[in-house]
């Protein structure tokens, strides 16, 4: 299901990067991918392999590659960007000469800028003066797998209806569907704050508390996720779908979820240093955690499994105090809580 041969441009060589950047090339469209490690973009052109992320998966010698991201831009009038989220205002800014309204940017990163608490589109709207057309592509989908051909599914969420279907002819594949949606704030927000659940899951699976109590974890994770989602813009079903609590289940029970992984070390009791993973790879929800308290906390939100994650992360509090006192709150009273946002404060 090929799309007559699009220039597109991944910016990112990473796991996810890659992965895709092997997919749309299969789909017949003409990809480069942008490396910032000029031995990666070798290993890539030479070897048709990415050793540093998916070692045992060969590429498409069709797959291009490059170091220079200006020129990246300049020939692809699509760019999906898969860098993490906290370099996202960085390329954004290095991206910004060459980008025209002509572009379609498709985001990958998950995540919430710190301090600013910006949505991964609102940078990219704000760094490129809104000369492209966003949109956001997220869902239960580890890299590995999708690189694997293994069937997958996941969601793309874009405002403007011609470049979201014209999306969707590139990515979508008999091993690969793709759901459109308009919600970009919901699908963000379904992709970061899945993260930080995720960390509380292995938290929970590390301490040996049992498959009921990860169960439950992820249903009040969706609940949390609903509260904030929807108090923020994101519509209720986003989170009920695939990019909500299908990403969700996945990151929160998977062997390749590097938050479950993370949070599985720390029940376990190893400190937050010795939990990172090695080889670069980012486990977001360790820095989604804070963006996550500071929305909950601008907009009157209440995160307990979040905050509770938050706690262990950053203040020093143990997993055991941080259990104790999710188990001490008040007798719960309604299953799923969304707030009426009409008496929500402004």
């Amino acid at each position: 299901m090929g799309s007559d041969g699009l220039k597109i441009g991944v910016i990112g060589a990473g796991a996810w990067g890659t992965a895709l950047a092997r997919l749309l090339a299969r789909n017949g469209n003409s990809v480069q991918l942008w490396c910032r490690e000029a031995e990666t973009r070798k290993d890539i052109l030479t070897n048709h392999l990415n050793s540093s992320f998916l070692a045992d998966i060969p590429l498409p010698e069709s797959l291009g590659a490059s170091t220079d991201l200006a020129e990246v831009v300049r020939n692809c009038r699509i760019l999906v960007a898969s860098v993490p989220s906290h370099f996202t205002r960085e390329i954004a800014k290095k991206m910004r000469p060459e980008i025209t309204d002509e572009h379609i940017i498709v985001i990958l990163s998950k995540g919430i800028e710190q301090h600013s608490l910006a949505l991964m589109s609102e940078i990219f709207a704000e760094e490129l003066d809104n000369l492209p057309k966003l949109a956001v592509l997220s869902g239960p989908t580890f890299a590995r797998e999708v690189a694997l051909d293994l069937p997958s599914a996941a969601v793309l969420a874009c405002a403007d209806e011609t470049a979201g279907s014209l999306l969707q002819k590139c990515f979508h594949s008999d091993r690969f569907r793709i759901y459109r949606s308009t919600d970009l704030v919901g699908v963000q927000l379904g992709g970061s704050i899945k993260n930080v659940i995720a960390i509380a899951s292995g938290i929970a699976d590390g301490m040996q508390l049992g498959l009921n109590a990860r169960a439950a974890l992820i249903c009040r994770g969706v609940a949390e996720m609903s509260r904030l989602g929807t108090a923020m813009g994101g519509s209720v079903e986003t989170f009920m779908g695939m990019s909500g609590i299908g990403d969700l289940v996945l990151t929160a029970t998977g062997n390749l979820s590097r938050n479950h992984n993370l949070g599985e070390k720390l029940g376990q009791g190893f400190s937050l240093e010795d939990c990172f993973p090695s080889g670069g790879a980012v486990a977001e929800g360790v820095r989604n955690a804070v963006s996550i308290q500071e929305l909950a906390e601008r907009h009157k939100i209440e995160m307990p499994i979040c905050n509770a994650v938050y706690q262990v992360l950053h203040q020093g509090v143990s997993c055991t105090q941080a259990l104790q006192k999710l188990l001490e709150r008040d007798r719960p009273d309604e299953e799923m809580y969304v707030p009426d946002l009409a008496t929500m404060p402004d």
